[in-house]
């Protein structure tokens, strides 16, 4: 993955065609992006954020609590397995 920006949250599944977009939520405010070969990347504010992995029909949508993105900082999940 390229260098990350300051402030987002990025990620990549094992399984990219399974991913459609990725949802993330903190209480009103809200970012969706859709995923691009199994890879997202969400530029959010700082704080504490949930997110939403929304799959297709035979892989299980997959929720992360407590995605914690601290000012100026990149916030790196690594490699998510999804579950079919």
């Amino acid at each position: 993955m390229r260098l990350m920006q300051a402030n987002t949250i990025y990620g990549r599944v094992i399984s990219p065609d399974a991913l459609e977009f990725v949802w993330a939520i903190q209480g009103k405010d809200s970012v969706i992006v859709p995923a691009i070969r199994g890879e997202f990347v969400l530029k959010v504010k700082p704080g504490v954020w949930k997110l939403l992995l929304h799959t297709q029909t035979h892989y299980k949508n997959m929720v992360i609590e407590n995605v914690v993105v601290s000012d100026g900082k990149a916030t790196d999940l690594g490699e998510i397995k999804l579950i079919q």
